[in-house]
Protein backbone atom coordinates (compact mmCIF):
# COMPACT_ATOMS: atom_id res chain seq x y z
CA UNK A 1 0.00 0.00 0.00
CA UNK A 2 1.22 3.44 -0.95
CA UNK A 3 1.51 6.34 1.72
CA UNK A 4 -0.41 9.52 -0.30
CA UNK A 5 -1.74 12.74 1.18
CA UNK A 6 -6.01 12.74 0.72
CA UNK A 7 -7.58 14.94 -0.98
CA UNK A 8 -8.86 16.29 2.40
CA UNK A 9 -5.62 16.98 3.65
CA UNK A 10 -4.23 19.09 0.34
CA UNK A 11 -7.74 20.94 0.84
CA UNK A 12 -6.59 21.91 4.20
CA UNK A 13 -3.04 22.85 2.87
CA UNK A 14 -3.99 25.10 0.11
CA UNK A 15 -6.74 26.69 2.94
CA UNK A 16 -3.88 27.41 5.69
CA UNK A 17 -1.83 28.63 3.01
CA UNK A 18 -4.16 31.02 1.80
CA UNK A 19 -5.07 32.52 4.70
CA UNK A 20 -1.24 33.36 4.89
CA UNK A 21 -0.66 34.87 1.87
CA UNK A 22 -4.00 36.71 2.42
CA UNK A 23 -2.88 38.71 5.89
CA UNK A 24 0.48 38.94 4.27
CA UNK A 25 -1.00 41.13 1.78
CA UNK A 26 -3.04 43.01 4.27
CA UNK A 27 0.22 44.14 5.50
CA UNK A 28 1.16 45.82 2.37
CA UNK A 29 -1.56 48.51 2.59
CA UNK A 30 -0.41 49.15 6.00
CA UNK A 31 2.89 49.11 5.53
CA UNK A 32 2.46 51.93 2.48
CA UNK A 33 -0.02 54.07 4.67
CA UNK A 34 2.82 54.01 7.45
CA UNK A 35 5.37 54.80 5.08
CA UNK A 36 3.38 57.53 3.76
CA UNK A 37 2.90 59.17 6.99
CA UNK A 38 6.32 58.55 7.84
CA UNK A 39 7.48 61.02 5.31
CA UNK A 40 5.00 63.43 5.64
CA UNK A 41 5.86 63.48 9.27
CA UNK A 42 9.80 63.57 9.05
CA UNK A 43 8.66 66.63 5.86
CA UNK A 44 6.71 68.53 8.77
CA UNK A 45 9.33 68.39 11.25
CA UNK A 46 11.72 69.87 9.21
CA UNK A 47 9.47 72.34 7.67
CA UNK A 48 8.89 73.47 11.44
CA UNK A 49 12.64 73.82 12.04
CA UNK A 50 13.00 76.05 9.13
CA UNK A 51 9.98 78.30 9.94
CA UNK A 52 10.68 78.06 14.05
CA UNK A 53 14.73 78.35 13.86
CA UNK A 54 14.79 82.05 12.58
CA UNK A 55 12.01 83.16 15.14
CA UNK A 56 13.78 81.66 17.48
CA UNK A 57 16.95 83.40 16.88
CA UNK A 58 15.18 86.52 16.53
CA UNK A 59 13.00 86.70 19.52
CA UNK A 60 15.91 85.37 21.72
CA UNK A 61 18.54 88.15 20.47
CA UNK A 62 21.03 89.75 23.06
CA UNK A 63 20.62 92.86 22.13
CA UNK A 64 16.87 93.19 22.35
CA UNK A 65 15.09 95.59 24.96
CA UNK A 66 12.87 94.50 27.17
CA UNK A 67 10.10 96.90 26.11
CA UNK A 68 10.12 95.70 23.06
CA UNK A 69 9.81 92.37 23.76
CA UNK A 70 7.25 93.19 26.28
CA UNK A 71 5.12 94.82 23.35
CA UNK A 72 5.50 91.57 21.70
CA UNK A 73 2.20 90.71 20.83
CA UNK A 74 0.48 87.69 19.78
CA UNK A 75 -0.32 86.41 16.47
CA UNK A 76 -2.59 86.38 14.36
CA UNK A 77 -4.49 87.14 17.49
CA UNK A 78 -5.14 86.10 21.47
CA UNK A 79 -7.25 83.49 19.79
CA UNK A 80 -4.07 81.32 18.65
CA UNK A 81 -5.20 78.14 16.85
CA UNK A 82 -9.05 79.81 16.29
CA UNK A 83 -8.20 82.07 13.74
CA UNK A 84 -7.21 79.18 12.06
CA UNK A 85 -11.06 78.28 11.36
CA UNK A 86 -13.72 79.98 9.56
CA UNK A 87 -16.86 80.59 10.39
CA UNK A 88 -18.89 76.87 9.17
CA UNK A 89 -15.72 75.59 11.95
CA UNK A 90 -13.57 74.06 8.84
CA UNK A 91 -10.04 75.43 7.81
CA UNK A 92 -9.77 78.54 6.34
CA UNK A 93 -8.98 78.89 2.35
CA UNK A 94 -5.47 79.71 3.09
CA UNK A 95 -3.85 78.83 5.84
CA UNK A 96 -0.25 78.89 4.60
CA UNK A 97 -0.95 82.74 3.64
CA UNK A 98 -1.70 83.29 7.38
CA UNK A 99 1.33 81.74 8.98
CA UNK A 100 3.06 83.94 6.32
CA UNK A 101 1.57 86.69 7.57
CA UNK A 102 2.33 85.60 11.00
CA UNK A 103 6.16 85.27 10.40
CA UNK A 104 6.48 88.83 8.29
CA UNK A 105 4.67 90.46 11.24
CA UNK A 106 7.32 88.84 13.82
CA UNK A 107 10.01 89.33 11.92
CA UNK A 108 9.34 92.56 11.26
CA UNK A 109 9.05 93.80 14.68
CA UNK A 110 12.56 92.05 15.74
CA UNK A 111 14.34 93.52 12.30
CA UNK A 112 12.92 96.98 13.04
CA UNK A 113 13.82 96.62 16.78
CA UNK A 114 17.30 95.55 16.15
CA UNK A 115 20.24 97.66 17.54
CA UNK A 116 23.11 96.85 15.44
CA UNK A 117 23.11 94.00 12.34
CA UNK A 118 20.09 91.37 12.22
CA UNK A 119 21.65 88.35 10.88
CA UNK A 120 18.58 86.23 10.84
CA UNK A 121 16.77 85.65 7.71
CA UNK A 122 13.42 87.51 7.61
CA UNK A 123 11.82 85.65 4.06
CA UNK A 124 9.23 82.99 4.84
CA UNK A 125 11.18 79.30 4.40
CA UNK A 126 8.67 78.19 1.76
CA UNK A 127 11.01 76.66 -0.39
CA UNK A 128 11.03 73.74 2.51
CA UNK A 129 7.25 72.99 2.95
CA UNK A 130 7.92 70.19 0.16
CA UNK A 131 4.26 71.27 -1.09
CA UNK A 132 2.96 71.22 2.50
CA UNK A 133 0.51 73.50 4.16
CA UNK A 134 1.59 75.19 7.25
CA UNK A 135 -0.04 77.40 10.20
CA UNK A 136 1.80 79.41 12.59
CA UNK A 137 1.00 80.44 16.41
CA UNK A 138 3.03 82.84 18.09
CA UNK A 139 1.90 83.60 22.08
CA UNK A 140 3.06 86.12 24.12
CA UNK A 141 1.69 87.46 27.50
CA UNK A 142 3.34 91.34 27.81
CA UNK A 143 3.86 90.41 31.87
CA UNK A 144 5.51 87.53 30.65
CA UNK A 145 9.22 86.62 29.26
CA UNK A 146 8.43 83.50 27.61
CA UNK A 147 7.29 83.76 23.84
CA UNK A 148 5.56 80.27 22.88
CA UNK A 149 5.79 79.26 19.42
CA UNK A 150 3.84 76.43 17.80
CA UNK A 151 3.72 74.98 14.69
CA UNK A 152 1.91 72.52 12.33
CA UNK A 153 2.21 71.46 8.77
CA UNK A 154 0.25 69.05 6.74
CA UNK A 155 -0.10 67.84 2.61
CA UNK A 156 -3.98 68.60 3.39
CA UNK A 157 -5.22 71.85 4.64
CA UNK A 158 -8.74 70.60 5.76
CA UNK A 159 -6.25 68.35 8.14
CA UNK A 160 -4.25 71.17 9.16
CA UNK A 161 -5.66 71.28 12.83
CA UNK A 162 -5.76 67.18 13.32
CA UNK A 163 -1.75 67.49 13.19
CA UNK A 164 0.66 67.27 15.73
CA UNK A 165 1.65 70.50 17.13
CA UNK A 166 5.18 71.64 16.97
CA UNK A 167 6.21 74.13 19.87
CA UNK A 168 8.66 75.47 21.48
CA UNK A 169 9.44 78.39 24.03
CA UNK A 170 11.41 81.55 23.65
CA UNK A 171 13.11 83.17 27.16
CA UNK A 172 13.68 86.94 26.88
CA UNK A 173 17.61 87.13 26.90
CA UNK A 174 17.59 91.11 26.35
CA UNK A 175 18.97 94.57 27.68
CA UNK A 176 16.86 95.76 30.65
CA UNK A 177 15.38 99.48 29.41
CA UNK A 178 18.00 102.14 29.56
Amino acid sequence: MKKAFTLMEVNLAILIMAGGVLAVCGLFSLGYRENRQSREDVAAASYADAVMSPLVMAISSTNLKWSVFRSLQSYPSDRGWSDYFNGDGMVVADPEGQAKSVFASVMGKMQAAAKGPFNVNTGFPSAASGNMRAGLVVLHDQDSAIVKICFRATKHPSELLAMPIFYTEVRFQGLANE
